[in-house]
């Protein structure tokens, strides 16, 4: 894989043939900053989505400057309440790994943030694990919650081969600049048998094909580098040493400001995004919630072969 020169910006990968097959041959699907920061490319040969080049890989340069600023919503509190409203499709997620493994064992939380999932799933029988990048926040689960939580990214030497009865990675692995070598290192870190649970967008749903562009999970994050079907997404885990086991579409819960955050986003206008701001705050629409399941997002459980 090509590294930044000169010519990219700090964080950045460059140019990368796709992960999945090796192949440097792509159709460009969105030009550079058409419907994200990214020029976005479709594969020639396996049909995966992806950034090309590589600008920016936020997962491997995510630091806030000091863990209190999370709770402050200008510098981060906007996402730790995220992470309480979100809670219940976490928990969804967790019922059917604890029916897959019911003897629970050893959990690694693959960017476990402030902790808030990581300590629900130790209530369930499990002795986890956190990898946060985020030092910040990784020393908050500790105070917080107690939990043992390891700095840093994939690869991680620190966690010993075949250790894990399970892995939890929700929504990490859209901004991974390799996400086939993680998927290795997953592999290597789980015992035979142990479960994967991989959540991440689809770019085969509904709201995809009518949007486009101005898809939530495409147009508002620029960090996202690597766009999954159900099928490439199936490839990716089957060529790396999983079987998949099951497949859910879901949705998320978020908050009604939220929602109108995400209008604001498909509407490509900053007219509406000011209207619809001003209508959230003065409503107070961050108090209220609702689970919406429009299908566009993957979650797939799969078994280290």
């Amino acid at each position: 894989m090509k590294r930044a020169g000169s010519d990219t910006v700090e964080g950045s990968v460059g140019l990368v043939k796709c992960n999945q097959c090796g192949a440097d041959d792509y159709s460009v699907r969105f030009p550079k900053g058409f419907a994200q920061l990214h020029r976005i490319v479709t594969c020639n040969q396996c049909g995966l989505m992806y950034a090309n080049p590589q600008e920016l890989v936020d997962c491997e340069r995510f630091q806030l400057e000091d863990y209190p600023k999370v709770f402050d919503e200008a510098n981060g509190g906007q996402y730790f309440r995220k992470q309480h409203v979100q809670l219940p499709d976490n928990l969804r997620a967790l019922r059917v790994l604890n029916e897959l493994a019911p003897k629970r064992g050893r959990l690694l939380e693959i960017g476990s943030f402030c902790g808030i999932f990581l300590d629900r799933i130790r209530t369930n029988g499990w002795d986890v694990t956190g990898l946060e990048p985020d030092r910040g926040v990784a020393d908050y689960s500790r105070a917080k919650y107690g939990l043992n939580i390891v700095d840093g990214v994939l690869p991680q030497p620190a966690l010993a081969s075949e250790h894990f009865d399970a892995v939890m990675m929700l929504h990490v692995i859209e901004h991974m600049p390799d996400p086939a070598e993680n998927l290795r290192e997953i592999r290597r870190m789980l015992k035979p048998g142990g479960v994967l649970v991989v959540e991440t967008p689809r770019f085969d749903s509904l709201m995809f094909k009518i949007l486009g562009r101005r898809e939530r999970s495409l147009g508002n994050c620029n960090g996202h580098i690597y766009f999954f079907t159900v099928p490439t997404l199936r490839r990716m885990l089957e060529k790396n040493g999983f079987e998949v086991i099951k497949i859910e579409l879901v949705g998320r819960t978020l908050t009604f400001d939220r929602l109108f955050f995400n209008l604001g986003v498909i509407s490509r206008s900053n007219l509406v995004k000011r209207w619809l701001d001003s209508m959230s705050r003065t409503l107070h629409l961050d108090r209220f919630s609702a689970h919406i399941n429009a299908r566009d997002m993957q979650r797939i459980y799969a078994r280290a072969k």
